[in-house]
């Protein structure tokens, strides 16, 4: 057990090291706001991920550590890279997947895909799909994979649930131009429950490991096919040319179509809004918006769930659930001015921030027999629970006090990030 630890500890340590050598490709046009372990997790992206679909396929890493793994060990190939590869002298088609070992599931796994990409010039569509048996948690947006990671081997925590994707997909996206991109994706998928199987961390005192909870009360494997859309508005983010800057991502899971033969019929809708504005060359205001709605009846591990990292700081983990969901994250930072021409902020070092989380999650019944998500979306102001707080930055890490002020009972908090919280 010394010697397994003593070598997860090094894959975590290269891991680190690997990923802040990549660290400055965060914003278009090399504005460098923030430093963290999980690279492209706020810049490009969307609800945490690449953009909207991507979360269509397993969400996982070929190094990771969390309580239904153990230590996985792999290589790893990402999908929607749009690169301009070539593949038996076959143009701009690139080979992508996964294959890795989990020591604690004692089971191999892996994924196997490949995408062709289109345009001369630019490229602005990429046909792909992937055969894939792996690990997959929903709450890639909560925290990074890496950042998850380091947490649940030093300290125990483990932020994520998990289950296990079995099955293949379909995808596209289009780029037709620079300010908007398009997404689809058809998915079969085999989900199944997995158990925790390991509650080692190097500080075992302070471990709280939790049970992985199963993907519903009722069903431990489920059969479903999906298909998933996806719209994101201005996909690139911060230009160094404007002052404030606005991305807005939508996506959508249907499962409730007419020729599924699925064991849960339900269609899931979010929408998430990220916007920045430059006050001073020293000053940013982060203000992201995220709502949701889903018809029908979704398994457990599909409803919406607030509470802890990456939504509200100050309330306890995944406390308010429900098909229905409203959040908002505020910041304030302050940091050092930039000597990029832009003017944008410096946050790669030192900074403090001032925030404010507020957002609840209910069970609206009427939600089950509907067709349309807005239809009886009755989440008002008035319901929301705020958390306020407190943070300071020190490059990779970042250090956060939160507690709750209205609303739902929740306790002071302290956190220890390694990523922003958007």
């Amino acid at each position: 057990m010394r010697a397994l630890c003593t070598a997860l500890l090094l894959v975590l340590s290269f891991s680190l090291s690997v990923s802040a050598q990549n660290l400055d490709v965060t914003f278009h046009n090399s504005i460098d706001l923030y430093e963290g372990l999980d690279e492209g997790f706020y810049s490009e992206s969307s609800f945490g991920v690449k953009n909207p679909i991507y979360s269509a396929f397993p969400v996982t890493s070929m190094i990771r550590h969390n309580r239904v793994d153990g230590l996985f060990l792999g290589y790893q190939e990402e999908r929607m890279g749009w690169n301009n590869s070539s593949f038996l002298e076959i143009e701009n088609v690139d080979l992508h997947g996964l294959i890795g070992y989990s020591m604690a599931l004692n089971e191999i796994q892996y994924s196997i895909g490949a995408e062709k990409s289109i345009g001369n010039d630019r490229k602005w569509m990429l046909i792909g799909g992937e055969l894939y048996n792996s690990t997959s948690t929903e709450d890639y947006w909560r925290s990074g994979i890496f950042e998850n990671s380091v947490s649940s081997f030093i300290s125990g925590f483990d932020f994520h649930d998990y289950y296990k994707a079995d099955g293949y997909g379909l995808y596209t996206l289009l780029k037709p131009v620079r300010f908007l991109e398009l997404g689809a994706a058809y998915n079969y998928d085999q989900f199944s429950s997995l158990e925790a199987n390991t509650d080692f961390s190097l500080i075992s005192r302070y471990s709280t490991f939790r049970m992985n909870p199963a993907i519903d009360a009722q069903f431990d494997q489920i059969n479903q096919q999906s298909i998933n859309l996806g719209l994101t508005l201005n996909p690139k983010g911060i230009s160094d040319l404007s002052p404030i800057s606005t991305t807005v991502s939508v996506k959508a899971e249907l499962a409730d179509v007419d020729g599924f033969n699925n064991d849960f019929m339900y269609n899931s809708y979010q929408i998430e809004t990220k916007s920045f504005l430059r006050l001073d060359r020293s000053t940013l205001f982060k203000w992201r918006v995220m709502a949701g709605s889903i018809t029908g009846e979704a398994p457990d591990f599909k409803n919406f769930a607030l509470g802890g990292i990456g939504s509200m700081r100050a309330l306890g983990y995944k406390s308010l659930t429900g098909n229905q969901m409203l959040l908002s994250n505020f910041e304030i930072e302050f940091g050092q001015s930039s000597s990029h021409k832009s003017g944008w902020p410096d946050l790669s070092s030192t900074y403090i921030s001032l925030f404010l989380d507020s957002g609840t999650s209910n069970f609206n019944t009427n939600n089950y027999s509907a067709t349309n998500p807005i239809e009886h979306f009755d989440l008002s102001l008035s319901d929301l629970s705020h958390n306020v707080g407190i943070g300071l930055g020190l490059g990779l890490i970042r250090f956060e006090v939160a507690k709750p002020v209205a609303g739902a009972e929740g306790q002071s908090s302290f956190w220890i990030r390694f990523n922003p919280t958007f």
